[in-house]
């Protein structure tokens, strides 16, 4: 048993009859609840007579720490677990079919104040304690109110449903949600939904995500019973690039420079000319440039929007084509002429050139023509005879 505190017997009456009697009554309550140990909300009181004063324990380990003295984090998670303790033990104490019991709960959970109420950090889950249970101060105008603070307070699940601006449910969505004086964090599962348990009626519950260290898409919400909520979430897509050239053909190899969200990043096309930028807020704006000797160079600014190709268009400098002036050719003519001086027609003629034989036959005249020969070309020619006509 660990102690939780000690207190003197003065400014408070027990109303189930003497502080000598409150051990039997922790002992009946301990009896009527043995087996979920509901029981277990009420320290264990031990009456010193001698010193007026009552010893109060608990069966839970662990550090136990008065609520005045916890952080306001640990506030509201005592806040939270004494809820939960008390309407188990009432809810409990329903199931007899009898108001006496209720009432006779309802009477020791009306306690002076908070200074009663302890937590009890251990290894495992955190517990609370209330001492001086079944007391009523005898102070005129103390509060008593534990109930009208606490069991009056009621909590429910808020379920929210997330999704994107388009109304695409949006799983696996990481939110950050601050309400009572803590922070938790959900991820959306499969069917994009975010349960958070146990929120107070009409209590304020804002909702973010992060981007690094910095918060984005704040919103606010009303916890109330039977609500649905509906997150947006901020979508991240991804955007695929391919480089043209001014014919529209694919450019491998070719780096550009993104500018995003505060950030920068530099990516180089593939064989493809083809490259993705991962994972940008939908709606950013993102400026794509290259650069020459510092200077920017072929600069596209684009909106991210979710499916949708994005085209980088760049001028290659292309190579002039110098054409070789084509030599002149000649055409050669050859006169046939007998011994006489007199003109051979249909003379056979056997010109050699350029490792090439060509056999013509002279006209009328005595003319053959070789046609589009180089300059400085080597001919050799010779007159073989008249053919006879047939």
């Amino acid at each position: 048993m660990a102690v939780v505190s000690q207190n003197k017997v003065e400014n408070v009456r027990y109303i189930f009859g003497s502080p000598s009697t409150v051990k039997s009554r922790y002992n009946q309550i301990k009896r009527t609840f043995p087996e979920g140990k509901e029981y277990l909300i009420f320290a264990d009181p031990v009456f010193v007579e001698d010193t007026n004063s009552i010893i109060w324990s608990t069966e839970h380990k662990g550090s136990v720490v008065n609520f005045s003295k916890l952080s306001p984090t640990d506030q509201a998670i005592a806040k939270k677990l004494l809820t939960k303790s008390i309407q188990t033990i009432l809810s409990a104490a329903k199931q007899f079919e009898t108001t006496e019991l209720t009432e006779f709960i309802f009477n020791c959970i009306e306690i002076p104040s908070m200074n009663n109420v302890f937590f009890v950090r251990g290894d495992g889950e955190d517990k609370v304690v209330l001492t001086e249970w079944g007391f009523v101060s005898d102070i005129p105008g103390s509060e008593l109110g534990l109930l009208a603070k606490i069991i009056n307070v009621k909590r429910v699940d808020m379920l929210f449903l997330v999704e994107y601006d388009d109304k695409v449910p949006a799983p696996n969505e990481k939110f950050f949600f601050e309400f009572e004086g803590q922070t938790q964090t959900h991820i959306s599962d499969a069917d994009a939904k975010i349960r958070l348990e146990e929120v107070k009626v009409d209590d304020d519950v804002k909702a973010y995500q992060k981007d690094g260290e910095e918060i984005i898409n704040p919103q606010s919400f009303s916890c109330y019973e039977n609500g649905r909520y509906t997150l947006t979430a901020v979508r991240k897509v991804n955007m695929p690039f391919i480089v043209l050239n001014q014919h529209n053909n694919p450019v491998p190899n070719q780096t550009f420079i993104f500018e995003y969200e505060e950030q920068t990043t530099t990516l180089t096309s593939d064989a493809n000319g083809e490259f993705i930028l991962n994972s940008v807020k939908e709606g950013e704006e993102v400026v794509a440039y290259q650069t020459v000797e510092e200077n920017r160079v072929f600069e596209h600014r684009f909106i991210s929007e979710h499916k949708k190709e994005y085209v980088l268009k760049i001028e290659i400098p292309e190579e002039e084509v110098v054409e070789e002036p084509i030599p002149p050719t000649y055409n050669m003519r050859f006169k046939v002429i007998d011994n006489k001086g007199e003109v051979v027609p249909n003379a056979k003629v056997k010109i050699k050139y350029n490792n090439k034989t060509v056999e013509k036959i002279t006209d009328e005249e005595g003319y053959t023509i070789l046609e589009e020969v180089d300059p400085d070309t080597k001919v050799q020619v010779v007159a073989i005879g008249k053919i006879k006509k047939k």
